[in-house]
């Protein structure tokens, strides 16, 4: 297997040199079982570059800085849940306050109707 042509003037990629190896017994078995697990034709030489390239790619900026960000979004994410729940718990205590306003004042009117209808009876009985 050969690695890709390059123009002379373009620098080959800086892990090209990958490409051009062969498969281990055990690379060519999972490659295999891929295939047969998935029912997906696995092609050999992917499964080359992603078995020796793997800790390349997760030790490099582009994916340190892939999981930042993801990382970030998830705090952003648990910070505006936090947020919109805050404000769900803030206007249900506002409702809850109003209701107990209006029944505040419909007490104080049947007390006042109740104290009315007292001092009707008290004065038909004087």
């Amino acid at each position: 297997m050969t690695a890709r042509k390059t123009n002379k003037t373009t620098p080959a990629p800086r892990f090209a040199h990958y490409a051009e190896k062969e498969a281990t017994p055990t690379m060519q078995a999972y490659a295999d079982w891929l295939t047969r697990e998935t029912g997906y034709a696995v092609d050999v030489q992917s499964v080359v570059l992603a078995s020796w390239l793997r800790g390349e790619f997760q030790k490099s900026e582009e994916n340190q800085t892939r999981i930042a960000d993801a990382a970030s979004a998830r705090e952003q994410a648990k910070t505006d849940r936090a947020e919109r729940k805050a404000e769900r718990e803030a206007a249900a205590k506002e409702r809850a306050a109003k209701k107990a306003a209006a029944e505040a004042k419909r007490i104080e009117r049947a007390k006042a109707v109740l104290a009315a209808a007292e001092a009707k009876t008290e004065e038909k009985a004087a």
